[in-house]
């Protein structure tokens, strides 16, 4: 699907706000609602778009830090611990690498009592060599 100026302008502005609503798109873009819900119907069949999230306050929920975990495992156990990791609620954003770690996810922890349950769960899964957990101090972008 080749993308037109109004296709990246909505894409763009989906992205910063999931939920902008089609007749806000239409009125930026000076085309109908209607052409707005087509555009977007294709850029969601073409999987360009592949979905709307809400972007949580973790905070409010009463977790205290979010962790950036990288985790390193033995070759041969790379995908049994991917399958592992991604079945565990706490993970969030689960994503391979080839950086400084193998596999990078996201954890939200009220406590350091907490994050250390999940890095002793962690480190006892079948393969895993090392973990590296990076607290957030701030989040500046999103």
């Amino acid at each position: 699907m080749k993308l037109d100026k109004k296709d990246l302008i909505i894409i763009n502005l989906l992205e910063k706000n999931g939920r902008t609503s089609f007749t806000e798109l239409a009125k930026i873009l000076k085309i109908s609602e209607g052409a707005i819900r087509k555009r977007v119907k294709k850029l969601e069949e073409k999987n360009i778009i592949l979905g709307y999230k809400a972007i949580i306050n973790y905070k409010k929920l009463g977790y205290n830090n979010k962790i950036i975990m990288g985790v390193d495992t033995t070759p041969h156990q790379y995908f049994k611990t991917i399958n592992k990791l991604k079945n565990l609620d706490y993970v969030k954003n689960l994503t391979t690498s080839s950086g400084d770690h193998m596999i990078m996810f996201e954890v939200w922890v009220k406590n350091i009592d907490e994050l250390n349950k999940i890095l002793t769960e962690i480190n006892n899964i079948e393969g895993v060599t090392k973990t590296c957990p990076s607290i957030i101090h701030e989040e500046i972008k999103k």
